[in-house]
């Protein structure tokens, strides 16, 4: 089953006018978590266009996994 990007943003886009602007960033940094074993690195990078919340999560998530990747080697 694949997750058509322009769904998830719509849906975040909705959701998150329901958490406190306090919880937001925890709230994104949780669901590019979730989505990062479901999408490609393309579509993580089209979801972190959604808002400055979701861009923050993208660019951390991905940093770590340079970071595992620089450990590994």
């Amino acid at each position: 089953m694949s997750i058509d990007v322009e769904i998830l943003i719509e849906t975040y886009t909705i959701l998150k006018e329901y958490v406190p602007a306090k919880e937001r960033q925890a709230a994104s940094d949780n669901l590019v978590s979730m989505l990062a074993d479901t999408l490609s690195e393309k579509e993580l990078k089209e979801f972190g266009s959604t808002d400055s919340y979701t861009k923050r999560s993208i660019e951390e998530y991905l940093d770590d996994e340079e970071d595992d990747l620089d450990y590994e080697e």
